[in-house]
């Protein structure tokens, strides 16, 4: 029996079932085919970090890889493209819809299985996957929940892949930033009403979650693109300065915007009960 929807994933799915109707509106099929030689990206500011994501994972043939928040199905139909077995989990109906078309439309449909579920309750056994994948996904979950089943459903040895966006800067920078006057000028890009960039908390939970993880930061200057439309070139320019700062000057990691986190392995379990 599944759970009882929260009112957080109830949120989430009326967005983005609403978002699924208005894709379906102008969707064809052309728009539904994946090159399967090279990552989806779905604009220039993914480039990096997803680059970076299938480096670490190396080859998927054959592997069993769940995708977190999968939407329209873009990267299950991708990992399956490239001999993956592919699970993908979404609260949306609507998106799922346009992920089993997009799987058919790319020939892969026997090799993607798409559920309808919150991450948070997903009931597969132990050691499922060969890895787990969401990108710009940890934030719109209940944390606490959704990272130990995770970390559950990892094969000794897989990993957990994830792109975020942070907010790691001083608490007042994060109520100057969602303070009245300043969304009036600059409004944030949240879809729904409960999700919020990952802090430095957050982050730690995230830590805390696997044996094992790594924390590879991205884009410092580019975060101006939040506030201004940056072109191509002003992007692609300020994003080699970026690269350098963030790879040599370490204090300044903290005001990047985004983050991949790797994470592998289960924490030990902490011992209980008086010490003798």
């Amino acid at each position: 029996m599944s759970a009882e929807p929260t009112l957080r994933q109830v949120h989430e799915a009326e967005v983005y079932d609403r978002r699924a109707e208005q894709i379906g509106q102008t969707l064809d099929d052309a728009t539904l085919v994946v090159d399967g030689t090279r990552p989806p990206y779905p604009n220039r500011e993914h480039v990096d970090f997803l680059d970076t994501i299938y480096a670490r994972l190396g080859d998927l043939d054959d592997r069993r890889i769940l995708e977190v928040g999968c939407g329209s199905g873009t990267l299950s139909s991708y990992h399956a493209l490239r001999g993956a077995r592919a699970v993908g989990v979404d609260v949306s109906e609507g998106m799922l819809a346009i992920a089993r078309r997009r799987a058919e439309m790319n020939g892969v449909a026997d090799r993607v299985e798409l559920i309808a579920a919150a991450i948070e309750d997903l009931d597969e056994p132990d050691g499922s996957f060969d890895a787990v994948i969401a990108n710009q996904v940890l934030h719109h979950l209940d944390l606490p929940r959704a990272l130990p089943n995770i970390a559950r459903m990892l094969k000794p040895g897989g990993q957990a892949l994830f792109a975020e966006p942070v907010l790691l800067m001083p608490a007042f920078v994060e109520r100057v930033r969602y303070s009245r006057p300043v969304e009036r000028r600059f409004p944030s890009r949240r879809d729904t009403p409960d999700e919020r960039s990952i802090d430095a908390a957050a982050l730690e939970e995230i830590r805390a979650s696997f044996a094992r993880t790594d924390v590879l930061p991205f884009q410092l200057l580019t975060r101006a693109q939040n506030f201004v439309e940056l072109s191509d070139r002003a992007f692609a320019r300020l994003e080699q300065v970026d690269r350098r700062l963030l790879r040599s000057l370490r204090p300044v990691r903290r005001f990047c915007r985004y983050v991949v986190i790797a994470g592998s392995g289960r924490p030990p379990v902490p011992l209980t009960g008086s010490t003798p």
